[in-house]
């Protein structure tokens, strides 16, 4: 593989996870964080170490300004040909006590924000080929109303993948994977954590590998685009009146 591949929320969880995979296929990474320098500097270097490349870009991307900014910067390359959109806010709220501007911040984050970037992608691809990889949630094919905002920004990214695929046709694919329960969020016990994170149809958790691996297959997949895919063991399939974290 070859060209330069943006990964957002790189510095840390399921984004360093993506970073460290697609740079084994050869992808240049960019290694975007915004407060989580250090684990950034941290992912670049093993990327580097193992023979690859990785350059850091810092930028808040609820703030259209850091993104326009960013991704000049990316740009000036003349190889940026992937994005995968990873970061992602995870706030708790319900519909008693939903407020505007939280939820406003949830929304620019894990829905506006990764089809703004998608937008700058496109402005410089000219006739190159490339891809757009959005992480959802299976929150999104199994809903319950925790997380209210997050969810509701999930649903639209994920549920937004056909408009998407189809406003950057014919050259930029676009497709979503809809991630399992991976890693302890927000404040998840432990204890809860190991008791839940198997309860699919597999009876196997889903790992940050999982996800990486199925964003390596999607950037190389010429002829997928559009497509809502579960990473998840089918925990979509498991019906549960509130999030998994209060089971």
């Amino acid at each position: 593989m070859s060209g330069f591949v943006l990964v957002t929320g790189a510095g840390r969880r399921v984004g360093a996870g993506i970073a460290r995979r697609l740079a084994r296929d050869g992808w240049a990474i960019g290694v975007h964080y915004n407060g989580s320098r250090d684990g950034a500097e941290a992912v670049a270097n093993v990327i580097r170490a193992d023979g690859g490349a990785a350059e850091l870009f810092a930028a808040d991307l609820t703030d259209q300004s850091a993104i326009d900014t960013m991704t000049s910067q990316i740009a000036k390359r003349g190889d940026w040909v992937g994005l995968v959109n990873s970061a992602a806010s995870f706030a708790p709220d319900t519909i008693d006590d939903i407020n505007m501007d939280v939820a406003q911040e949830q929304i620019r984050l894990n829905l506006l924000a990764p089809v703004y970037l998608a937008r700058k992608l496109r402005e410089q691809m000219g006739s190159r080929s490339g891809f757009v990889t959005n992480i959802a949630d299976q929150k999104v094919l199994n809903q319950n109303p925790d997380f209210l905002s997050y969810t509701l920004a999930k649903t639209g990214l994920a549920h937004g993948t056909s408009a998407l695929a189809m406003a950057l046709a014919p050259n930029i694919r676009v497709n979503c994977i809809a991630a399992g329960l991976m890693l302890i969020s927000g404040d998840q016990s432990e204890e809860n954590f190991r008791r839940v994170h198997s309860q699919n149809l597999t009876g196997v958790g889903t790992s940050v590998e999982d996800v990486a691996d199925a964003v390596a297959f999607l950037a190389k997949a010429k002829n997928i685009t559009g497509a809502l895919i579960p990473v998840d063991g089918g925990q979509h399939l498991v019906p549960s009146a509130r999030d998994v974290m209060y089971d």
